[in-house]
């Protein structure tokens, strides 16, 4: 029997100006989804990446959301994101195009 757990997958956290992973399944889980949320918190604009791997770094087809501005201030909720589902050895990643100034947060269910 499949047992589902809502989570908070990614507690709020600044992206870092690099390639990272946010967020991997833990062994015989899978995850889902449900809201990814993104805040530029600097007082200018930045772009952010986001996308799901099967365990390395972004690259054209894992790339969902491709250095997507925000301006300053601006919250961004990922309809390409919302609903993806991760089994287990898959990664989400993101960064930012400047460290400490885009904050994300993802929620979903993890399936055991």
């Amino acid at each position: 029997m499949t047992t589902i757990t809502p989570a908070q997958l990614v507690a709020p956290q600044q992206l870092a100006a690099s390639d990272s992973s946010l967020y991997s399944p833990s062994t015989n889980t899978s995850a889902q989804i449900g809201r990814a949320v993104f805040c530029n918190t600097a007082a200018s604009a930045v772009t952010f990446t986001a996308g799901i791997t099967a365990g390395g770094a972004l690259g054209a087809s894992t790339t969902l959301i491709s250095a997507r501005t925000l301006a300053p201030g601006e919250t961004y909720v990922s309809p390409e994101l919302a609903g993806a589902v991760l089994p287990f050895g898959a990664q989400l990643h993101a960064y930012a195009s400047a460290a400490a100034c885009v904050t994300c947060a993802v929620s979903g269910i993890v399936l055991q």
